[in-house]
């Protein structure tokens, strides 16, 4: 087991009450596995947070050195998958053009539509 070091710190009473209950109902043995797993669930939120930003914007050096190399790594075979399901379904002609598509769509809508009569018209109530 790795080695752990003691660390003090200052907590309100609503989050020291908080901590004793979970420990209390028996949701965590001590107030010590309370704190690793807020941790973890804050560090996890850094990494998605991190994440996101790579997608969109970008990572500076620092940045990228706070995410665990195999989760970039994850991360980047995922979206290698993703973009050679793309290039095969455009080379196996899958996919089309905007407008192509809502023509279909259409057409598609058009066939399941039903001729309205005109006794089906209800005008709105005022």
């Amino acid at each position: 087991m790795a080695t752990r070091q003691t660390r003090n710190v200052s907590l309100p009473p609503q989050q020291e009450a908080f901590i004793e209950r979970l420990v209390s109902r028996g949701d965590y043995r001590t107030a010590s596995e309370v704190v690793r797993h807020g941790l973890r669930l804050l560090e996890e939120a850094e990494h998605r947070r991190l994440l996101e930003k790579l997608i969109y914007e970008g990572l500076s050096e620092a940045e990228k050195n706070r995410v665990p190399p195999a989760l970039l790594e994850r991360v980047r075979a995922h979206f290698h998958q993703l973009a050679d399901t793309a290039l095969r379904d455009v080379a196996d002609d899958r996919v089309s053009d905007g407008p192509a598509a809502m023509q279909r769509l259409r057409e598609r809508l058009e066939d399941r539509s039903e001729p309205r009569r005109s006794t089906d018209y209800r005008p709105p109530s005022a």
